[in-house]
């Protein structure tokens, strides 16, 4: 793949109805094209400069990629492209300073097998002065006639700008027993610098940088199967080790650091002392007397702190917190900010409003980008002086959210144990009892969902189905005592929970309990597999994609990303979490839908990517023949050439989704 010169181009930024500020129900017999719901977005990612007065979005270009334009913020229906490529894509950019900016590529219109990896890349504004900072992995040619060799991607990863007014952006390196170090890399020359030459604590996988640039806190390895917090104080050359925790168990005794001000003030996410559902909160941190603030600064009930602090680029303070809870939320500590938010929710009261401009000195302008479950995101210009809105883009400008089926709603449910199980439904148009889909979301040990716009569930719906997606014992987010109830449960209780959330989507939420499908991905897919088998009465067809269909494939396929036999993964956290390979050799059997395949008897779809590194394609082939052997002939199999764990080519999510609608309604209907 050659990657050609950067060019100047015509930018097209597709603006679409501002359907966001006035949703009135609007009557469609036509259903939305497949296609509409899953084509990449038109304009993305929006951000002003450090000054304020210039913004960048990534839009399409006249060849049909996805390049670079800037605008003046007087003028923001007026951008000029500034960088793009020939055969290949920009993913994502940032601001360096006012005259510059960095951003890496990856090519949209390829499959995983065929990326080269992302590469750093900087340009001025004005499009001039182009370098090539660090290499696209496995690509050794150049960009042009390049006068300096980009530094090599094996072991330099762009971390962010620094907003300090120089050309310079952060990226680590990586070395040997050493771990990572951080180093400043000019944009213009290609020179790298430590920002610390001190001792570091050895096997170090994160840096905490305060808001004067100086490294404080270090997260270590701490033994084999440990990590470790260590700090320093200003101008000390001391490490000292704060606190260590079992590196598979991210929330349990960890201290997970947040951000550090212009004074030195750590903040932290920690378990809150007084919560019986083992919830985390965002705490200051008292270094002098090494613990934590008693009351939390910030604390969701029912959820664990997942956020983003706010730092004033000029007064380094902590301005506001960005949080998740069921949907996205902002706890504003600067006044000035607050009443913005106030005005851009008063502005655009049926959407969630973010409010940014990272780096910016200037309080002038401010990027809105809304959102809703019905809403795929809308980007705004908003300025201060006149508290007026402009509209800077939009991401799917042919969806119109009055024509959008499904309205997602949030809830908790008890399960035949008593744990609490959260739960998000999307309801489509009209009056149940309606066939559903129960979407099972892969990891699993992550969160699974949240409010917001979701193509895949917009699209089912659309087809008038209704989607349930529980966030079953192992997921995150919801508390530690959720997330470890999980732990050595697949096909278990993680599957009990899956089945109890199902009931009560029959009895209380418009389930039609004789058209019921389970559906997911990766985890997702061994979760739909052990329905079909665990439960052949509720559940009339199953969707798999990407799916694990067998523990103990986990452990012998070795060539998986995530199962070098070496790794901390494979001998330690597996065990604890999934289940030791002898000790637990009779329930892996127990487990597993491809032991178990003559028992499945539904019609089901599977789809795998021939690449995928993650859930490599042996589950899917295996799982497909052991049915095939069994006398099922109702399998219908989809085997994609180059995808890895998911699908990147439009062509390809048109096509399993296309495929998806047939079946179900072949099946359900």
């Amino acid at each position: 793949m050659k990657i050609r010169r950067l060019a100047f181009f015509v930018a097209t930024v597709w603006l679409g109805a501002a359907t966001v500020i006035a949703p009135v129900a609007a009557q469609s017999t036509t259903p939305v094209p497949v296609e509409a719901f899953f084509k990449k977005p038109a304009v993305r990612s929006p951000a002003l400069s450090p000054s304020g007065k210039q913004i960048a979005m990534l839009v399409p270009t006249s060849t049909g990629r996805v390049g670079i334009a800037v605008a003046n913020v007087e003028t923001p229906d007026k951008f000029t492209g500034i960088a793009q490529f020939d055969d290949s894509d920009v993913r994502t950019f940032a601001w360096v300073n006012d005259k510059r900016l960095v951003f890496d590529a990856f090519d949209q219109q390829a499959t995983l097998g065929d990326q080269l990896g992302n590469g750093l890349y900087a340009v001025n504004a004005d499009g001039t002065d182009f370098v090539w900072l660090i290499e696209r992995t496995g690509n050794y040619r150049t960009v042009g006639n390049p006068v300096i060799r980009p530094l090599p991607s094996n072991r330099n990863l762009y971390v962010r700008p620094l907003y300090d007014g120089s050309d310079d952006v952060l990226i680590q390196h990586w070395l040997p027993v050493v771990g990572l170090n951080m180093m400043r890399l000019n944009t213009r020359t290609i020179a790298t610098k430590n920002i610390y030459n001190g001792d570091v604590p050895k096997e170090a996988r994160q840096w905490v940088i305060d808001q004067n640039l100086q490294p404080r806190a270090v997260i270590a390895e701490d033994g084999k199967d440990k990590l470790a917090l260590h700090w320093r104080s200003e101008g000390s050359t001391r490490w000292e080790k704060l606190n260590s925790w079992d590196m598979f168990d991210e929330m349990g005794s960890a201290l997970t650091p947040e951000g550090i001000d212009g004074t030195g003030q750590m903040y932290v996410s920690a378990i809150k002392k007084d919560s019986t559902d083992r919830t985390t909160a965002l705490y200051r941190y008292d270094i002098q007397k090494h613990q934590m603030e008693d009351a939390p600064l910030v604390s969701i009930p029912g959820f664990d702190f997942q956020g983003r602090l706010v730092f004033g680029t000029v007064n380094k303070k902590l301005l506001g917190v960005k949080y998740d809870m069921d949907a996205p939320g902002v706890v504003w500590f600067d006044k000035t900010l607050d009443e913005i938010q106030k005005k851009v929710d008063t502005l655009l009261p049926n959407t969630v409003n973010d409010i940014s401009c990272p780096g910016c000195v200037s309080t002038a302008h401010w990027v809105v980008t809304a959102t809703s479950d019905v809403q795929s995101p809308i980007y705004f210009l908003f300025e201060t002086a006149t508290q007026k809105l402009k509209l800077l883009g939009a991401t799917r400008p042919w969806l119109d959210s009055r024509q959008m089926a499904g309205t997602q709603d949030f809830l908790r449910i008890k399960a035949r144990d008593g744990m609490e199980i959260p739960v998000y439904v999307t309801k489509p148009k009209g009056k149940g009892p309606w066939p559903t889909v129960i979407m099972v979301h892969g990891g699993p040990y992550l969160r699974g969902v949240q409010w917001m716009f979701n193509p895949v569930n917009q699209f089912l719906a659309s087809r008038g189905y209704l989607v349930v997606e529980p966030e079953f014992r192992g997921s995150m987010g919801y508390g530690d005592k959720l997330f470890k109830a999980g732990w050595k449960q697949w096909g278990l209780a993680m599957q009990d929970d899956i089945t109890d959330v199902t009931r009560w989507a029959i009895a209380s939420s418009g389930a039609d309990a004789k058209r019921i499908a389970i559906a997911g991905a990766s985890y997702g897919g061994y979760a739909t597999m052990m329905g079909l088998l665990k439960e052949p009465e509720l559940y009339k067809v199953g969707v798999n994609w990407v799916g694990v269909t067998d523990i103990e494939l986990l452990y012998s396929i070795n060539w998986g990303d995530f199962n070098r036999q070496d790794g901390p993964w494979i001998k330690y956290g597996m065990p604890k979490m999934i289940g030791d390979r002898d000790k637990d050799a009779a329930q892996f059997k127990a487990t597993s839908p491809l032991q178990n395949a003559g028992r499945i008897k539904q019609p089901v779809l599977m789809a795998y990517g021939e690449e995928d590194y993650r859930v490599p394609l042996p589950h899917g082939t295996k799982m497909r023949d052991a049915l095939l052997a069994s006398g099922n002939r109702n399998v219908e199999w989809i085997q994609y050439e180059g995808e890895g764990h998911g699908f990147m080519l439009v062509k390809n999510n048109v096509d399993f989704w296309t495929r998806v609608e047939n079946f179900l309604a072949k099946n359900l209907k």
